[in-house]
């Protein structure tokens, strides 16, 4: 399991209780609260799993995370922001272990990644986590797709 600590800016990867991998990571640029919307600029709080890996990521390596999880489609429905039948589509694909729907206004294509081309540092995505690029290379070689993720505040 991937463990996200926000508070800490620290990725962990754990095997039976055994930590394998940690690392440094920056957050979106609002880093405090859970992700609610499309543009909050904030990363995403609970429970997840890797559901792409793109390995010709802009950001060296991607691993993308299944937000909006069913937790997140309820909040969005009872809030109005989402329809019933994309909150149904977001269970569906948590039922299979797919991909979500990433085009609802709980926002999407949330991602574990490495930096920029720029380089920049401090809490600068949208929302995705970002580690460096020989962090990333490390954490790609030790997981794929179904891996699960949690992102504490």
């Amino acid at each position: 399991m991937i463990v996200i600590e926000k508070s800490l800016r620290r990725l962990t990867l754990q095997r039976s209780g055994k930590e394998l991998f940690s690392c440094p990571v920056s957050l979106g640029s609002e880093p405090v609260g859970a992700k609610t919307r499309e543009g909050d600029g904030r990363t995403p709080e609970g429970s997840y799993y890797i559901c792409t890996v793109n390995r010709s990521s802009k950001f060296c390596i991607s691993l993308g995370i299944s937000y909006p999880s069913p937790a997140d489609a309820k909040g969005g429905l009872k809030r109005s922001e989402l329809g019933y039948f994309d909150y149904l589509l977001i269970c569906l694909a948590a039922l299979f272990r797919l991909r979500p729907k990433w085009t609802s206004p709980l926002g999407g294509y949330v991602m574990i990644h490495g930096e920029s081309p720029e380089g920049k540092t401090g809490d600068w995505t949208q929302g995705c986590v970002a580690l460096s690029d020989s962090d990333i290379k490390a954490l790609s070689a030790l997981v794929g797709k179904g891996e699960k993720v949690r992102i504490l505040p």
